[in-house]
């Protein structure tokens, strides 16, 4: 009884960190994105964090895992915090002289961000073991996910609301604020077994691909999200920009479209903490199947259906979220079971990493087609492409997953 009470003001304050540190980044980096988007008129200068992001963590993440591993993960998600709060000051005071140049140096503060970001979610992640007991993980991971398709929804439609109203340096120190509440969050949030350094192993040099190889079943799925995250580049731009620049509706609009994502996000991590789960990589390729053919009746409906777009929009950024939910929070639980926790850094960096590795290729295609190509043949396209993408994937790697899950 005690060890659960324990557990309880455990996940309350990891949700409560998730919630606040989500909301914050959300707010800002959508209103970033706009910003952008008003300044240059190309959906490139809005999906500029998407492009950035990935690029960034394939460079830094050797170096990122290797460090959560050894040395105390709340330290490290403390201090990258506080990083980032220096920068988003020095951000701040330099705005109003940067206006010419806006987009080089946004790429700038971007890849920053995007460097202390990692560091505080990977070092988070990586200690959801030593937050709370084993049987409590599956119910950490879907809080943590619910948590930021709350903070997702609720976020967006006051970005696109507060954007309209207050001058964006503004927007900047509402994000400062979030970023202290989650250092003062995390501060207090005990991390069980905690040291200052690990001494060194042998297997401190190991990198994430050569561990992730003895989980062949995980890289395999991870392989598979790696595609679906580069057709999701479509949705996560492609919406946003069709909703302003073509159907010239307001960004409060997109917003609140795009804020359904995260209501579904809700329903699926609803339903499943709910479920018990027998064999969790056999499920999530199946959630990984659906996704794909979802994608592809994505692209047929807007073809056909053109002048229903946005009811079509509203369906799938719904559907979306809900399998999203269902899919991710078995996946990181089976992880944090399974893998030791003296490579969990390595392993996770590795994963957040090629997962997105796709994503700026992503960005650049979407970019340039959505510029010179009608909307509803891009998803369509997309749709087909990424439909034979991975059924050739499945047959060469899935193969063994489903013939071997009897053993998992």
């Amino acid at each position: 009884m005690r060890r659960l009470r324990k557990d309880i003001t455990q996940l309350l304050k990891a949700s409560t960190t998730t919630l606040i540190n989500a909301m914050g980044a959300t707010i800002f980096v959508y209103s970033l994105s706009l910003k952008l988007l008003e300044t240059t008129g190309s959906a490139l200068g809005y999906g500029v964090n998407i492009f950035i992001g990935p690029i960034v963590g394939l460079i830094c993440s050797p170096l990122i895992g290797k460090v959560i591993d050894k040395y105390s993960k709340k330290n490290i998600a403390i201090l990258s915090e506080c990083s980032l709060v220096i920068i988003l000051i020095l951000f701040a005071v330099a705005f109003p002289y940067i206006q010419k140049n806006l987009f080089i140096y946004s790429i700038i503060f971007v890849c920053l961000d995007n460097i202390c970001a990692r560091f505080f979610t990977i070092s988070y992640l990586s200690s959801a073991p030593d937050i709370v007991s084993k049987d409590q993980l599956q119910r950490l991971n879907a809080i943590q996910t619910t948590g930021v398709a709350v903070a997702n929804m609720l976020a967006l439609p006051i970005a696109g609301f507060i954007y309209g109203i207050l001058p964006f340096e503004y927007i900047i120190i509402i994000e400062i604020f979030a970023e202290v509440l989650t250092i003062l969050l995390t501060i207090i949030t005990e991390f069980k077994a905690e040291k200052k350094l690990v001494k060194a192993k042998a297997h401190n040099n190991v990198g994430g691909l050569k561990i992730l190889f003895k989980y062949k079943k995980v890289l395999e799925l991870v392989i598979i999200a790696m595609i679906l995250n580069f057709s999701i580049t479509s949705i996560e731009i492609g919406i946003p920009y069709t909703i302003i620049h073509v159907l010239k509706k307001t960004s409060v609009v997109s917003g609140n479209i795009q804020s359904l994502f995260s209501m579904g996000v809700i329903v699926g991590g609803i339903l499943i903490s709910a479920i018990k789960l027998k064999n969790v990589l056999a499920f999530t390729q199946r959630i990984y199947t659906l996704f794909t053919w979802l994608l592809l009746a994505f692209g047929i409906s807007l073809y056909v259906f053109t002048k229903y777009t946005l009811i079509i929009f509203i369906i799938f950024e719904l559907l979306l979220g809900i399998l999203t939910a269902i899919a991710d929070p078995p996946l990181f639980t089976y992880i944090q079971e399974e893998i030791p926790k003296d490579y969990l850094g390595r392993i996770n960096t590795f994963i957040y990493t090629i997962v997105q590795l796709l994503t700026p290729i992503g960005v650049a295609v979407y970019s340039t087609c959505f510029s010179f190509t009608n909307y509803a043949n891009v998803y369509l396209i997309s749709g087909v492409i990424i439909v034979i993408s991975i059924s050739i994937i499945k047959y060469i790697l899935g193969k063994r997953l489903i013939n071997d899950s009897s053993s998992i």
